[in-house]
């Protein structure tokens, strides 16, 4: 390492640009990756708790959203019959604020649960609040739980014909009905499959353009010190030596930057507070920091062939 050490030293310039680039790479990676977790929760947070481990149960109109999907009297009748508990959606407007009202089985008659931003409405005056300061949304909007019974009747209200779906396990499913399980329920938010598929591509093309950055650098700064490099294994040193002397500079490069890059998102993360809806986390930070760090060692030792392909004898004679 002391070679490569000493080359990174005295090209201070080159050092830091590649450095700097791999930190910014690693801001868009983490930071994309912490707003895919938070718009993913804002778009089924509900659903998931909700969920646990049954399927959704939806009215099969050709789109499984939940938006799309009322359920018929006889699929009711049957579900409930089973065990099921029903899924009552209404969207309304609480102190101003758009909101996704959901009934909880939870939750006794009068009962509410509400996020803190709705903690001093008419709504949370009326009821007896047992949590106000829940984190839950469905489509971006932040969710009110209410008893199913309560809601049920404000439904009719508003005009709702019917329950959006329904959560069961194991039961026959009614005619003209549709069950989601696994990560595909959280599909029946209109907007979660959408973000997710493109945030993530996103994700990993820059995985991708990281490895292709890092391996035309190296492949660069290689080239730049072979006369150095087949000096070197001219006068003894071992091809193995060479090569960890070339992937320790990618390392101490990858290292420096990646972390704070990280580091950058994080603080930047605390600073925004509740402006953007991002999520910090193992996940969203050391995985993908993990990952980026695997894809720039891949693009490093992509550019380790010609330090393979060296003469040392005739790099001594021309040096």
């Amino acid at each position: 390492m002391f070679q490569g050490l000493k080359e990174l030293t005295a090209a201070k310039g080159r050092t830091l640009l590649i450095t700097v680039t791999v930190g910014l790479i690693a801001v868009l990676v983490t930071f994309l990756s912490a707003l895919t977790a938070g718009l993913g929760h804002q778009s089924v947070s509900a659903l998931k708790y909700l969920a646990g481990d049954n399927e959704l149960i939806l009215a099969d109109s050709g789109s499984t959203t939940l938006s799309a999907s009322t359920l018929s009297d006889q699929a009711v009748a049957q579900l409930e019959d089973e065990g099921a508990q029903m899924l009552w959606q209404v969207r309304d407007r609480v102190a101003d604020t758009p909101t996704m009202l959901l009934n909880s089985p939870d939750l006794a008659p009068g009962e509410v649960s509400l996020p803190a931003e709705l903690a001093d409405s008419e709504l949370a005056t009326a009821h007896d609040v047992v949590d106000s300061s829940n984190d839950l949304y469905l489509d971006h909007l932040p969710v009110v739980l209410m008893n199913t019974s309560d809601l049920a009747s404000l439904a009719q209200v508003r005009g709702v014909t019917g329950p959006a779906g329904a959560f069961a396990s194991d039961v026959a499913l009614p005619s003209d009905t549709v069950a989601l399980s696994g990560s595909e329920r959280w599909n029946a938010s209109a907007s979660y499959q959408g973000e997710q598929m493109s945030l993530n591509l996103m994700i990993v093309m820059l995985y991708v353009i990281s490895a292709l950055v890092l391996g035309a650098f190296f492949t660069v700064w290689t080239i730049q010190r072979l006369r150095g490099i087949a000096i070197s294994s001219a006068l003894g040193a071992a091809r193995r030596v060479l090569i960890a002397d070339a992937l320790g500079q990618a390392i101490i490069v990858l290292g420096i930057g990646i972390t704070a890059g990280t580091l950058i998102t994080v603080i930047s993360a605390f600073g925004m507070g509740d402006a953007m809806p991002v999520v910090i986390s193992s996940s969203t930070t050391l995985f993908p920091a993990l990952i980026l760090a695997a894809a720039g060692l891949i693009g490093a030792a992509i550019s380790l062939g010609p330090i393979l392909r060296v003469e040392p004898r005739s790099a001594l004679m021309n040096a």
